[in-house]
């Protein structure tokens, strides 16, 4: 088993190139090939689901300002990985996201894969982004409630973080 470290730091624009070049990086690091298989699996898929929504969700995609930029950290602690990771949102989005992170959070293990379940075999809703499948895979591949926050940027814009923690 490994020790602590840090599988994954990026602060940047994300592409499909970049989401190449990090999940590349991340398989060929041997502390993240030494992680048990099962953890290893849960631990790439949940990275590979938050670098989609990064990818799919962040709305000031062309800013040069840090503060601003999507990011991905991924630390391999004794007990657990913990994903953190960061993108703008518009402010109007703000409510329905916690909602919707809210409700994940109240569900149970058998009832988040009821969810998944249900939302999977109903078809999208004209203008939705989407059924909020990958925070119902979040969730329950991680087994932990998710923890986030939003921090003012630009007039409009928040800055959305998503911690996600998958014990070892």
């Amino acid at each position: 088993m490994t020790g602590p470290g840090i599988f994954i730091n990026y602060k940047g624009r994300i592409d499909c190139p970049v989401m190449d070049s990090l999940l590349t990086e991340l398989k060929n690091k041997s502390e993240f090939q030494e992680l048990y298989t099962t953890i290893r699996k849960r631990t790439y898929s949940l990275i590979v689901e938050s670098i989609e929504n990064i990818y799919k969700h962040s709305v000031l995609k062309s800013s040069d300002d840090i503060n601003v930029q999507p990011k991905i950290f991924v630390m391999n602690g004794e007990n657990q990985i913990t994903i953190t990771t960061g993108n703008s949102i518009s402010e109007e989005k703000r409510d329905k996201l916690a909602q919707k992170l809210e409700y994940v959070n109240s569900l149970d293990c058998e009832e988040l894969k009821k969810l998944h379940e249900k939302r999977i075999n109903t078809e999208p809703v004209s203008g939705e982004n989407g059924a909020g499948l990958g925070l119902i895979c979040i969730a329950f591949k991680s087994g932990n409630k998710l923890n986030y926050r939003f921090k003012p940027l630009l007039s409009g814009y928040l800055y959305f973080e998503l911690e996600i923690s998958l014990n070892k």
